[in-house]
């Protein structure tokens, strides 16, 4: 378990659903799972529920939320997007825009549903 790189996403959101199955097909390297309560039980984590249930929660060598989850994630995806994830995540001073952009989108990622036929998911 101290080595399984997880990820608890909103499995009921197409987004998050299309985004989990894009990064899965890229790297085996993150197992993920939905991000309900029983499901963080079963893997034995402390999470506050709140922090759950709204946000992406990614656990590698930390646990890491939201942005920077996502940054985590694509970090280990390799190629461009691997490089620009490590790159950014690098760059401290803007996490304070990272984090809007992400709570902008995470609150309106309903009106960004019909993305998801252009993207390879």
């Amino acid at each position: 378990m101290k080595n399984e790189k997880i990820v608890f996403y909103d499995h009921n959101c197409g987004i998050c659903t299309c985004f989990s199955h894009w990064v899965q097909k890229r790297t085996n390297y993150w197992n993920f799972f939905p991000n309900d309560i029983d499901t963080v039980r079963s893997k034995k984590i402390n999470i506050n529920e709140e922090t759950l249930s709204s946000k992406i929660v990614c656990i590698d060598e930390s646990n890491f939320y939201g942005a920077i989850a996502i940054l985590k994630i694509y970090s280990k995806c390799g190629g461009l997007y691997g490089f620009l994830g490590k790159f950014l995540i690098l760059l401290k001073p803007l996490y304070f825009l990272y984090s809007l952009g992400y709570f902008l989108f995470s609150k309106n990622r309903s009106k960004f549903s019909f993305l998801i036929k252009y993207i390879d998911c």
